[in-house]
């Protein structure tokens, strides 16, 4: 069994999200390890539009700060944990994440909240599994 030191969860306020990072809690608790919980705003579709932008970026603010709050009572004080927040697209951010903060595991969700984008683009979770230059637990 691998022991692991940096643990990433990504989360976006579906309910598979929150249950991977139950799961990366537990993971985190029994190795000692500590939590990245990383949001991302994707601020892809409004490269154009300044108010769009904008409205994005405070919306995911809003959208940010909830998941934090959530986060954190799941978490409680079981183990070390540090939340981050970043803009840009969602399945290359995680990934250049886990590289640029040595991750050792990424536990996420199997689907998130963005249906659309599963369809025309392809799922999320699909991409840091091709990508990412760690493990990746996928949580059903």
């Amino acid at each position: 069994m691998d022991e692991y030191k940096n643990i990433l969860v990504p989360v976006d306020e579906s309910n598979q999200s929150y249950d991977a990072l139950k799961e990366a809690v537990s993971i985190a608790h029994r190795n000692n390890a500590h939590l990245y919980v990383l949001t991302v705003t994707d601020i892809s579709v409004a490269t154009v539009n300044a108010r769009l932008i904008q409205y994005i970026q405070e919306d995911g603010e809003e959208r940010a700060k909830r998941t934090f709050d959530k986060a954190s009572q799941i978490i409680s004080d079981k183990i070390s944990y540090t939340t981050r927040k970043i803009e840009g697209t969602p399945k290359v951010n995680i990934v250049q994440f886990a590289k640029e903060n040595e991750i050792d595991l990424i536990v996420m969700g199997a689907t998130g909240k963005n249906a659309i984008e599963r369809v025309l683009i392809g799922s999320t979770t699909s991409f840091v599994v091709a990508h990412a230059p760690c493990n990746v637990m996928v949580v059903r």
